[in-house]
C-alpha cells in the first residue's frame, strides 16, 4: 500500500513540476550530474545501484543511466534533479553559468550537492557555500530539521546518517517553502558504490550504510513530492510511526 501510494504521489508531482520537466524523458526520473573542470565524478557507479533499488522499492520509473551535463547544456532545463559532487577540486563558474543555475533553481529544479571528502572548510566545501550564496542571495544554508519532509518523504528517519559522519545534519537552502538546494558532507552516494565484483568500495558498518541509502532515496523522493509529507493530515500518523 505504501509503495502504491508513493507511486501515485510521485506521478502527480511530476505533472506539477514547472514546465513538466520530466515530460521529455517519457515521464521517467532522470539522475542528472554536473560535469565541471575538476574532480566532478567522485561516485561513478552510485546511480546504477540506486536506480535499481528506486524502481523495485518505490515503483518510480527512472532512467537506468545517469545523464551527465554541463551548465550550458540545453538538457538542464528538462532535468528536475541535478547532482554536484566533488572532493577537492572545485568548479569555477562564469557569470553566465551562475545565471543559468540561478534560473534553474528558481524554475523548480533541485540541486543536491555532496562533498564526498567530508572535509569542512576545504576547497569544495568553501566553493559550494560561496556558490549557494550567489545563487540564492536572499536565502542561506540552514540545518534541515528532522521533522521536515526530507526525512519523511519515503522512509521515516530519526537522525541524519551517512557513510561518514562529518555532520549530524544536512543543510538546505529554501526558495519559498521548499528546499531547492540540499547539501551533504556525509558521503551518502558513497554508501552505494561497488566494484565490478559487487564489493563495496568504501567502508562503513552495515547499519550505517543502510541508513545512508535511505536518506539518499528520501532526497530523491523529496525532489519529486516536495512538502507532501508535512501536510497537516499526515502529522499524527507520522508522529505515531516515529515512536
Amino acid at each position: 500500500m505504501k509503495i502504491l501510494l508513493c507511486a501515485v504521489i510521485v506521478n502527480m508531482a511530476c505533472l506539477l513540476l514547472p514546465g513538466n520537466l520530466m515530460s521529455r524523458q517519457g515521464g521517467k526520473f532522470v539522475f542528472s550530474q554536473l560535469k565541471y573542470n575538476g574532480n566532478w565524478d567522485t561516485r561513478k557507479t552510485a546511480w546504477n545501484r540506486m536506480s535499481e533499488y528506486l524502481f523495485t522499492t518505490t515503483s518510480v520509473k527512472a532512467l537506468s543511466e545517469r545523464q551527465v551535463l554541463q551548465v550550458k547544456d540545453g538538457a538542464l532545463a528538462w532535468s528536475p534533479f541535478l547532482v554536484i559532487c566533488g572532493d577537492g577540486d572545485y568548479p569555477v563558474f562564469s557569470e553566465e553559468e551562475y545565471n543559468i543555475l540561478r534560473k534553474y533553481v528558481y524554475s523548480g529544479g533541485m540541486l543536491f550537492i555532496e562533498d564526498s571528502s567530508g572535509r569542512k572548510g576545504f576547497g569544495f566545501d568553501r566553493a559550494m557555500r560561496e556558490m549557494i550564496k550567489k545563487l540564492v542571495p536572499e536565502s542561506s544554508l540552514e540545518k534541515i530539521p528532522l521533522d521536515d519532509a526530507v526525512f519523511r518523504s519515503f522512509y521515516l528517519l530519526k537522525d541524519v546518517p551517512g557513510r561518514i559522519n562529518t555532520n549530524k545534519f544536512i543543510e538546505g537552502c529554501k526558495i519559498g517553502d521548499r528546499y531547492m538546494i540540499i547539501y551533504s558532507q556525509n558521503d551518502l552516494l558513497g554508501a552505494w558504490e561497488k566494484d565490478n565484483l559487487g564489493n563495496y568500495l568504501f567502508p562503513c558498518s552495515e547499519q550505517q550504510r543502510w541508513e545512508a541509502k535511505k536518506l539518499s532515496l528520501n532526497i530523491i523522493m523529496y525532489a519529486l513530492t516536495g512538502t507532501y509529507k508535512t501536510d497537516i493530515i499526515h502529522v499524527p500518523f507520522i508522529k505515531n510511526k516515529m515512536r
